[in-house]
């Protein structure tokens, strides 16, 4: 049954909504999508993963029409191997952000995401895997020398609600703190949200939100989730990512976004 104009666009996170909780994609997931693309639709991944550190599922996805990453900073377009919009921080502003960030959490450690690597301070490599592109330096503060996609913000001794809460009285409103299950805190520029280069997408393509469909499981997807016309929130989702969403579907353990994502074809046919 229909429940409102038929979908065209698909923006869907990556990690714990698209990958399995093992981080692997599914051959289930990777067909439906595709079969989505075959009908017309397109479909947009979604993630705070940066360029750098998303090649790996980009190849395996195998999509060559647009990506979001670093939570909206970046859209890009695959098959031209081109940025269509991009939002920075300047090298000045990201310095004074830190400045301000480490009154608050003293004992913080930063990394930053430029358009294709990335550096960081010791104690980041054991939060994430360090592959090629990711560089590690003594101080992220005074390597900072082009303009930057993402800040992010560690310390093992917070809470990651407390480092959340303690970052977002730090920057106030000139930048956007978000995080998605990590241990630590992404930080974009201001108003720098998925939901916004969703719609800006949206926009692009001349497809109204009534006509997005919007898959998430975590705090960095609430926004898109809250503005498409259809938010599905994952099984396995954080409770403010659910109480976002239109309609709660099954986990990523269950390939449960495979199963949506034909169903919203069976309307669009």
């Amino acid at each position: 049954m229909t429940v409102g104009p038929a979908i065209r666009m698909i923006a869907t996170d990556i990690d714990g909504t698209m990958l399995t909780p093992a981080g692997t994609l599914s051959p289930n997931v990777r067909a439906a999508l595709h079969e989505a693309v075959a009908a017309g639709i397109h479909v947009v991944p979604t993630t705070g993963r940066p360029l750098v550190i998303a090649t790996e599922i980009m190849d395996a996805l195998n999509l060559d029409d647009y990506w979001i990453f670093a939570n909206g900073a970046i859209t890009w377009h695959a098959g031209r191997s081109e940025t269509v919009r991009g939002y920075w921080m300047e090298p000045e502003k990201v310095r004074s952000m830190i400045t301000s960030i480490r009154q608050f959490v003293p004992g913080a450690g930063f990394a930053v995401e430029f358009e294709s690597e990335a550096i960081f301070e010791r104690g980041f490599e054991n939060l994430v895997s360090v592959g090629p592109g990711l560089h590690l330096v003594d101080d992220v503060a005074a390597a900072v020398t082009a303009r930057v996609q993402k800040v992010l913000v560690f310390d093992h001794t917070q809470t990651l609600d407390d480092l959340f809460r303690k970052t977002e009285l730090a920057v106030g409103h000139e930048a956007v703190p978000s995080y998605s299950g990590l241990t630590f805190i992404e930080v974009a520029a201001d108003l720098v949200t998925k939901a916004m280069a969703v719609m800006e997408l949206a926009e692009d393509l001349g497809v109204d939100r009534s006509e997005v469909a919007s898959f998430g499981d975590n705090h960095n997807d609430v926004s898109m989730l809250e503005w498409a016309g259809r938010g599905y929130a994952m099984g396995n989702a954080t409770d403010d990512a659910k109480q976002a969403a239109n309609y709660i579907i099954g986990s990523n353990v269950d390939d449960a976004l495979a199963s949506q994502v034909r169903a919203l074809i069976a309307e669009h046919g």
